[in-house]
């Protein structure tokens, strides 16, 4: 493993020589015995806990090793490696030359998690190492968060294709590879393997990925698709909740069906990438034909009067809403939604229930984020 140390800095063995000329060959220079074992918080990831040694703290994504502040919290880890590795040192100098209103919606929250660090500064708690600092998050602090810890469960096992890496950097490209990286990230937690299509490699009929169930072995593809809405995450125009607040998704349900894969199961994912609010549908005082879980069931009922008695071409619909951005610099967060349409006749199905009940398992504790690893 590499351990994100540089040839120059002094050694992490405390000896005061370079790194270069003390541990940098040496195979294996932090004590096993050092390493606990605490509760994995996701049990179907292979999370390595982190160690203190040397007054640092060690952490691991995929194959490499990074020594870090002792009072860095994992929230703190996950944001400014995390992420700024995935992204890279060029596109975060690159975002710092242009315009605010013109640059890349993760450098945005990057700068409002800088900015809430600053007006949290005076909230804090003493430990026997030091200070630590705390704050109600925000809608745009928490949707970076999010996305940085997607990022880590994908990479806990291998990193990202650069492909794909590049896909998240391109603002046309970011809200659809980003709403790519929360479904895998699901999957992922749910103990799937993950296998991304490259677009220049995948024949005219694909899905995002291939997803294998590590205890079954079920292989299941995998489509996701995002709503586009005026005004956001890239997207030209304004946003207008009232004339958006209907679901509208008609178009990539319909698109989404085309991507089944040959042979094998088929779920879909869809963004809804609204404003969420707590309707509760069992309410006579609220109209729920305004509501897009209602938008949902036409469409799904649409779609099986005219279906019927074909097979469905998928197992189960997830429609999801984790859009905490609309919340901007607020701390009211827009809750996650999820609603779930599974199919009764599908072309091909599924024989182990519990691949189904993980998946939904990983979608309700999706917001969920663990402290500490």
């Amino acid at each position: 493993m590499g351990n994100g140390h540089k040839r120059n800095e002094p050694c992490i063995c405390g000896s005061g020589k370079k790194y270069k000329n003390c541990c940098l060959h040496k195979e294996n220079y932090i004590p096993l015995n050092a390493i606990p074992i605490p509760h994995n918080p996701e049990p179907f990831l292979n999370f390595v806990p982190s160690t203190e040694y040397q007054g640092q703290k060690i952490r691991a994504i995929w194959n490499t090793l990074y020594f870090r502040p002792l009072l860095e919290t994992f929230h703190e880890f996950l944001i400014l490696i995390a992420y700024r590795m995935t992204y890279g040192k060029d596109f975060h100098e690159l975002q710092v030359t242009i315009q605010p209103e013109k640059r890349h919606v993760t450098f945005k929250w990057w700068v409002a998690f800088c900015d809430w660090g600053m007006i949290n500064s005076e909230h804090f708690f003493e430990t026997e190492h030091g200070k630590i600092y705390f704050g109600n998050t925000t809608g745009e602090v928490q949707s970076l968060l999010q996305h940085a810890f997607d990022l880590f469960c994908l990479q806990t096992v291998n990193r990202l294709p650069d492909f794909f890496i590049e896909r998240l950097k391109d603002t046309h490209e970011f809200q659809g590879a980003r709403y790519e990286v929360t479904v895998a990230a699901i999957m992922a937690r749910a103990g799937f393997d993950i296998e991304f299509l490259d677009d220049k490699n995948k024949s005219e009929t694909h899905c995002e990925f291939i997803a294998t169930h590590r205890e079954s072995g079920q292989q299941i593809g995998v489509e996701a698709k995002s709503k586009r809405r005026k005004g956001v995450l890239h997207e030209e125009g304004v946003f207008d909740e009232e004339t958006d607040f209907k679901g509208n998704i008609m178009h990539l349900f319909r698109k989404a069906r085309m991507q089944k894969p040959v042979g094998i199961p088929f779920i879909i994912f869809i963004d809804m990438n609204l404003p969420s609010k707590d309707v509760d549908l069992q309410n006579i005082e609220v109209e729920p034909e305004k509501t897009w879980e209602n938008d949902i069931d036409q469409i799904y009922s649409n779609y099986k009067s005219k279906q019927s008695p074909m097979p469905d071409p998928f197992n189960a619909l997830y429609f999801t809403n984790f859009a905490y951005y609309y919340s901007g610099n607020k701390s009211d967060l827009n809750p996650s939604v999820a609603y779930i349409k599974k199919s009764d006749s599908p072309e091909h199905g599924i024989s182990n229930i519990a691949v189904l009940d993980s998946i939904l398992n990983s979608i309700m504790r999706y917001s969920v984020i663990p402290k500490e690893i």
